[in-house]
C-alpha cells in the first residue's frame, strides 16, 4: 500500500530534524566530532594496511592516540567554556590551544611508540575523561545534585551511545555478510572491523554528543533519579562489594595467622574493590539519606573505615615488591593509588561537610601530576631499574667503573635471568639508550639495540622468561689456525646467535646442497628433500667437550670433529665456540661457531 503524502511529509520531516540534529551537534562541538572522525579514519587505515613490515603501521599509531585524546579533551574544554559563558570566538580560541598541546604531544612521541609512552598516554587519557566528569562545575558554588545529575546523563548516554553501535555494527555486518553470500560480492575481511571502528568512533561519539545538555546549571533543579539504577547499586553492586571486602578480610587473617608477607598480586582487587565500593556510593548518593534506604547509609558510614586495614595490606604488598625487584610503571601506579585511597578514606571518615567532586578531581590532578616530571612514573621506574642492574652487574664484575667487561661470565642461571628480566623491561618500555655509555664504542652499536646483542656485550647470555635453567653451558674454543681441507670440495663457516628464538638455520653450499640445523641436528641433503638427508645430532659431541673443558683439558680439532658419511655425502664438522642449555632429551643453542667440510661423492 502506498504511503499518503502526509505520511511521506512526516518521514520527510523527521530526516530534516534528524539531520539538523546532527548539525547543531556538530556546530557544538566541531573539535570533537573532527578528532572522531580522524581518530575513526586512522583506525581503518590500520586495520587495511599490511603490518609487514611493522614501521609502517607504526607511523600511524600516535596519530590515532592523538585524535583520541583529542575526543575527551576538546570535549572537557568546550563544557568549561559553557559552563563560564564564554562567546563562541573565545571557545574556539581555547579550542586552539588545545589542538597546539595535541600537535606538541603528537611531536614528542618517539618512533616506535615504547611501553613507557603508551602508560603516560593512558594517564593523559585517564586525566581527560575526568576532566569532562566535572569541568562544568570547576570553581562553581552550585550544590552535588547538579554534578550527580550531569554525570548520570553522561553515564546513561553512553550506554545507550555503546547499544545503538552494536546494534548498528550487527545489523550492518549481517547486510554485508548477506551481499557476500548472495550476489556473490568478494569483500576484503577486514571490512568488519573497518565497520566497527567507523561506528564506535564517528557513530557513537556524535550520539553520545548529541544527549548532552545545553543548560548544565540547570540540572541542579531536576532531582529525577532512575528506579532501575537504583535496583542495580543496591541489590547488584553493594552486595557484591561487600562480599570481594569479606574475602580480603579473610586473606587478611590467613596471613596474620600463617604470619608470612602478603601477595603482591593482592593490591589489584583492593584497588578494584575500593573504587568499586566508591563508585556504588556514588550511584546513591542522591537517595542514601532517604528513610526507607537506611541500610545504604550504613554501608556509607563503614565502607570507608573498612578500607584501612586493606591500604595497610597492599603498603605492606607493595612495599615488599618494590624492595625485592624494584619499581616498574605498575607498582608505582599502586603506590600512587594506595596513597589517593588512603587520603580520600580519611576524607570521607573524618570531615564533616563531604564533597563528591573531590573524587573525580582528585584523581584527575594526581594522574596528570605523575605524568610528567622526574617524579613521573616513567621517569622513576626507569632510574630504579638502571640503579638495580648496575647494582646487579657491579656486584658480578660485569661492570666496572661505569664499563663493561664483555668477557663471559660464569654467573649463577637465577642471576643471569634477572638481568635478562631488566634488560627486557627496558627494551620494551624505554628503550637501551639509558645504558648505551656503559659500553665501549657506544656510538658504534646500532640504533635498535637488541636485548640480545644488549646481554652479550655484557658478556652474558639472554635468558628467556619460558626457559627453565636446564643445565647450562659455554664452551670456548679458538678457532683452529689451519684445517686440512684435502677431499672435501666445500668449507662452510657457520657463526650464528639466535638467543631465544629457535634454533634454526637453512644455507645452500651449492647449488644441488643444501646444509640445515634444527635444534641440535645437523643435515644435509637436496634442497627441499626432507627425507634422505645425512643427518648428525651435535648433542653428544657437545656434552663431551663440555666435560673436557670442565677438567681443563684442551679442546684442539680433534677434540671438536665430528665424521660422518653415507653412499652421497661426506661430513667433517669441527664445532667451535658453543653456549646453550641442556634439558632432559634435548639441547637448546644459543650461540654457536663451527667450520663444515663436505665431499659430495
Amino acid at each position: 500500500m502506498e504511503a499518503t503524502p502526509s505520511v511521506r511529509r512526516r518521514r520527510f520531516a523527521s530526516v530534516l530534524a534528524l539531520a539538523q540534529r546532527a548539525k547543531t551537534t556538530f556546530v557544538r562541538f566541531p573539535f570533537v566530532i573532527l578528532s572522531a572522525i580522524g581518530a575513526g579514519a586512522t583506525a581503518i587505515y590500520l586495520a587495511q594496511i599490511e603490518f609487514e613490515p611493522e614501521e609502517i603501521a607504526a607511523l600511524y599509531y600516535p596519530i590515532l592516540m592523538t585524535c583520541v585524546l583529542g575526543i575527551s579533551l576538546f570535549l572537557a574544554l568546550r563544557l568549561f567554556g559553557e559552563s563560564r559563558g564564554w562567546s563562541k570566538t573565545t571557545q574556539s580560541k581555547v579550542a586552539l590551544v588545545g589542538l597546539a598541546a595535541l600537535v606538541v604531544y603528537y611531536a614528542i612521541l618517539p618512533f616506535p611508540v615504547k611501553g613507557a609512552d603508551v602508560f603516560r598516554y593512558f594517564q593523559l587519557l585517564a586525566a581527560a575523561h575526568l576532566l569532562v566528569a566535572f569541568a562544568p562545575f570547576v570553581g562553581r558554588a552550585t550544590g552535588e545534585n547538579g554534578f550527580w545529575q550531569y554525570n548520570r546523563v553522561l553515564l546513561l548516554r553512553i550506554a545507550l551511545a555503546a547499544l545503538y553501535s552494536a546494534v548498528l555494527y550487527i545489523g550492518l555486518s549481517l547486510a554485508i555478510a548477506a551481499i557476500e553470500n548472495l550476489l556473490g560480492f568478494d569483500l576484503n575481511e577486514m571490512i568488519y572491523a573497518q565497520l566497527w571502528f567507523g561506528i564506535v568512533f564517528v557513530y557513537g561519539t556524535w550520539f553520545f554528543l548529541a544527549g548532552i545538555p545545553e543548560d548544565i546549571a540547570a540540572l541542579e533543579a531536576v532531582h529525577e533519579y532512575p528506579t532501575g539504577l537504583r535496583i542495580f547499586t543496591q541489590y547488584v553492586l553493594i552486595p557484591l562489594v561487600v562480599v570481594y571486602l569479606v574475602i580480603l578480610y579473610a586473606y587478611m587473617v590467613k596471613i596474620l595467622v600463617e604470619w608470612k608477607l602478603p601477595e603482591g598480586w593482592v593490591g589489584y582487587p583492593v584497588i578494584g574493590v575500593a573504587v568499586t565500593g566508591m563508585l556504588a556510593l556514588l550511584l546513591v548518593h542522591p537517595i542514601r539519606d532517604k528513610a526507607e534506604n537506611a541500610w545504604i547509609s550504613t554501608y556509607a558510614r563503614y565502607f570507608y573505615w573498612a578500607l584501612f586495614p586493606l591500604i595497610g595490606l597492599i603498603s605492606v604488598a607493595i612495599a615488599t615488591r618494590i624492595d625485592a625487584y624494584g619499581i616498574t610503571e605498575r607498582r608505582y601506579a599502586v603506590v600512587i593509588a594506595t596513597v589517593w585511597l588512603l587520603g580520600i578514606a580519611l576524607y570521607f571518615s573524618f570531615r564533616r561537610k563531604r564533597d563528591i567532586r573531590v573524587i573525580p578531581i582528585t584523581l584527575c590532578l594526581g594522574t596528570l601530576l605523575t605524568a610528567f616530571g622526574p617524579w613521573s612514573a616513567t621517569s622513576v621506574s626507569r632510574n630504579s631499574q638502571v640503579h638495580r642492574l648496575q647494582d646487579i652487574l657491579t656486584r658480578e664484575d660485569v661492570l666496572v667503573d661505569g664499563a663493561l667487561n664483555r668477557t663471559p661470565k660464569a654467573v649463577a642461571f637465577e642471576t643471569e635471568a634477572e638481568i635478562s628480566n631488566i634488560v627486557r623491561y627496558l627494551d620494551n618500555t624505554h628503550g637501551l639508550s639509558s645504558i648505551r655509555a656503559w659500553y665501549a664504542d657506544s656510538e658504534r652499536l646500532p640504533d635498535d639495540l637488541s636485548v640480545q646483542l644488549a646481554m652479550e656485550g655484557m658478556g652474558l647470555q639472554y635468558i628467556s622468561p619460558r626457559r627453565g635453567a636446564g643445565e647450562r653451558f659455554y664452551i670456548d674454543v679458538d678457532g683452529p689456525q689451519q684445517l686440512d681441507i684435502a677431499g672435501f670440495d666445500t668449507l662452510f663457516r657457520l657463526s650464528e646467535y639466535w638467543g631465544d628464538r629457535p634454533t634454526e638455520l637453512t644455507a645452500r653450499l651449492n647449488t644441488t646442497t643444501e646444509l640445515s640445523l634444527h635444534g641440535s641436528i645437523l643435515s644435509i641433503g637436496f634442497p627441499g628433500d626432507t627425507l634422505a638427508r645425512l643427518e648428525v645430532d651435535l648433542r653428544t659431541k657437545l656434552q663431551e667437550m663440555r666435560e673436557r673443558q670442565a677438567r681443563g683439558e684442551p679442546l684442539g680439532l680433534e677434540a671438536t670433529a665430528l665424521d660422518v658419511e653415507d653412499e652421497r655425502y661426506r661430513l667433517r664438522v669441527y664445532l667451535g665456540t658453543a653456549a646453550g642449555a641442556f634439558d632432559a632429551d634435548s639441547v637448546h643453542l644459543t650461540r654457536l661457531e663451527a667450520f663444515i667440510l663436505l665431499d659430495s661423492k
